[in-house]
């Protein structure tokens, strides 16, 4: 099992540098569109269309390592004016929702996307795709962020560090 889990956190941390390798693809299309069009008086039609792609894997493969960190937000102002035995069954319960809240969502998301594919549903912009390459991020985030809840409902705590290191 812990071979699985290790596996889990290393793929979740690949995904984590795919997100950041997105931040990093939006980044470069925006500054391109300002040099080619406030230097180069050549505007792009491409730019606008690879950022607002790039949004959707930026978010959903960062979200995982998130809830792994334990890095998500959290409003705890209930829980802090509870008496202390019943922060833990609260904690608990709260990660038990959150377990079947993704679950559901990536089961919807999974079967969107799903239609967008059979269908040949493509985005609206000047350089239209097929839409599921966007979409197919969401349930894969929502998933594997439930598992993560999962994991810290079943006892684990949330790691501190990258994929693979000691849990605090």
């Amino acid at each position: 099992m812990e071979r699985l889990l290790r596996s889990h956190d290393k793929i979740t941390a690949l995904a984590f540098a795919g997100g950041a390798a997105s931040v990093a693809l939006i980044a470069g299309a925006f500054w391109y569109e300002v040099v080619a069009r406030y230097f180069f008086n050549a505007p792009t039609t491409w730019a606008y269309d690879v950022a607002s792609y790039a949004l959707c894997p930026m978010i959903f493969l960062s979200i995982p390592e998130m809830a792994r960190r334990g890095a998500h937000v959290v409003v705890s102002y209930v829980a802090d004016a509870l008496p202390s035995g019943l922060r833990l069954p609260l904690a608990k319960a709260v990660l038990l929702v959150a377990v079947l809240v993704c679950a559901v969502c990536a089961w919807i998301a999974g079967m969107e996307t799903w239609r967008q594919y059979v269908r040949g549903v493509e985005t609206i912009a000047a350089y239209p795709i097929s839409k599921w390459w966007v979409s197919i991020f969401i349930p894969y985030g929502l998933l594997n962020s439930g598992l993560y809840f999962l994991r810290q409902f079943a006892g684990e705590s949330p790691s501190l560090g990258p994929a693979g290191e000691a849990r605090s």
